[in-house]
């Protein structure tokens, strides 16, 4: 029978796999700024930002939503963007810098299950696909809890299933065709763990968040096939595997480019559907 590893062991193995995808993300993060901004200004309406609010990002990666956060706060608030992976903060932090937000936006490595920080701390907590690595949900919901202020709010993206976005679906049927299914537990801290069942708000809603809502978005971009638009998202989602067995790399873009020409339309651009979920909660006053 398969088991789980323990969960420091569990919580290593997440942040050896982000380490290894730090140099990456870091590459692509502001070439894709416009895009993360649309997904992050349905996170920042979800949470209540408003300006001079005191905001924690979890799982903060390259830095979304916590630039779009840095600016909606302004200079009377303060965002804390955190990761478990302390390779992924330099960038956060060179970014706040290089858009004039050094006085607004600071880093923190941290992990979510064990927040850092004083109870009432912050006004609102978010995250942009990141819970759902976290191997012990409950324990992130109950941290959310203790660090918010009574009223605050929480709001966090979660992806529904691979299937409703297209370019995962396109992706990651390519890379399986030629490298195989990865291993995974059927409790694995994949990316689509929370989409189809209702685990997370049921976490929030134990934590004793109040009117814990979950609203579906979909976005549905129309990308010209010709700019490769997919290579960002391949690379940061799957380049590990790509990078362990680089004589694949030929096949799968291959793959993907077929199926991406079977769906472009007469002017040459690509329907995309993303579909998300945003949970919400709020801290009882």
């Amino acid at each position: 029978m398969t088991t789980l590893p323990p969960h420091a062991e569990r919580t290593r193995q997440q942040s050896d796999l982000w380490s290894s995808k730090a140099r990456t993300w870091s590459r692509w993060a502001r070439p894709l700024e416009a895009m993360a901004t649309r997904f992050n200004e349905i996170l920042t309406e979800a949470a209540g930002v408003t300006p001079g609010a005191r905001v924690l990002d979890l799982a903060g990666g390259a830095g979304e939503p916590a630039m779009t956060l840095a600016r909606k706060v302004g200079d009377d608030g303060f965002v804390v963007s955190t990761d478990l992976v302390p390779a992924m903060l330099p960038t956060i932090r060179a970014r706040g810098e290089e858009a004039g937000l050094g006085q607004v936006l600071t880093v923190a490595a941290a992990d979510m299950e064990h927040l850092p920080f004083a109870p009432a701390s912050f006004d609102a907590v978010v995250s942009r696909f990141g819970v759902m690595f976290a191997p012990h949900t409950q324990a992130v919901a109950d941290g959310i809890r203790r660090v918010l202020r009574p009223g605050g709010r929480t709001a966090l993206m979660i992806w529904t299933t691979r299937e409703a976005s297209t370019m995962l679906e396109v992706l990651g049927t390519a890379v399986e065709a030629e490298l195989g299914m990865e291993p995974a537990h059927p409790d694995a801290l994949g990316p689509f763990r929370f989409g189809s069942c209702t685990r997370l708000p049921d976490a929030l809603t134990r934590a004793g968040l109040t009117g814990v809502t979950a609203e579906t978005h979909v976005f549905s971009p129309r990308p010209r096939l010709a700019d490769d638009f997919w290579r960002p998202q391949l690379d940061m989602s799957w380049g590990h595997r790509l990078d362990a067995r680089p004589e694949a790399r030929p096949a799968i873009e291959t793959r993907i480019r077929t199926a991406f020409a079977a769906l472009a339309d007469a002017e040459g651009r690509v329907p995309l559907r993303a579909e998300m979920r945003v949970v919400s909660g709020i801290a009882p006053v």
